[in-house]
């Protein structure tokens, strides 16, 4: 029996897999829609404007603290809830300071922290942030939040515990320190207290 017939050679065998090949591929450009060629993942990121992917973010990151927050208080009781926060803030001033650096936010007087403090808050929290400088010199400066985006999503749920202004006042003297141990920050006003704002003041102390 003659097997070439049943068995290519090599040569062959390649040649006929390379035509097929590129007959299937012609085959799917042909049915292709027109939308659908040329398109990437980059493509797709850029119909969405930055600010846009920055917001998302910054929800996703809201959501998850406030509930975290929340399950925390409920489960350990109000006084394990403010030494965790207690703990976690001091450390979260100078890891702060460095992404501060890592941007060029530079100052190490009250001005200077008023700018960057909220900066840094806006970074994480998302665009919707907004704060206000109400004061701002070398020595003292007095920074009001406006728009608070935790207190919002709070508020969308209906939390009514305070589990926020804790965190704020240690966050801000911890960030306050790890600018210039001779900057306090003194949280003077909270939206959980009472208040329609949060407010801090800043103090370079001689």
């Amino acid at each position: 029996m003659d097997t070439r017939a049943y068995f290519p050679s090599r040569r062959g065998f390649l040649k006929g897999l390379a035509v097929g090949a590129g007959g299937y591929a012609l085959n799917s450009f042909l049915i292709q829609p027109n939308e659908a060629r040329g398109q990437s993942i980059e493509s797709y990121l850029e119909k969405v404007p930055m600010e846009t992917r920055w917001n998302l973010a910054a929800d996703s990151a809201l959501a998850w603290q406030v509930g975290f927050c929340k399950r925390y208080f409920d489960t350990e009781g109000k006084e394990k809830f403010l030494e965790y926060w207690r703990k976690s803030t001091s450390a979260a001033g100078p890891e702060s300071k460095k992404l501060a650096d890592r941007f060029g936010f530079t100052g190490n007087d009250a001005k200077s922290a008023a700018i960057i403090i909220p900066s840094v808050i806006t970074i994480w929290y998302g665009p919707k942030s907004k704060f206000a400088i109400e004061e701002a010199t070398a020595e003292k400066a007095r920074v009001k939040c406006t728009n608070c985006t935790f207190w919002n999503v709070m508020q969308a749920r209906k939390i009514t515990d305070d589990i926020c202004s804790a965190k704020s006042r240690g966050y801000w003297e911890s960030f306050a320190k790890a600018i210039n141990p001779k900057l306090t920050s003194t949280f003077v006003k909270g939206r959980p207290l009472g208040d329609s704002v949060c407010e801090w003041v800043l103090e370079l102390k001689a």
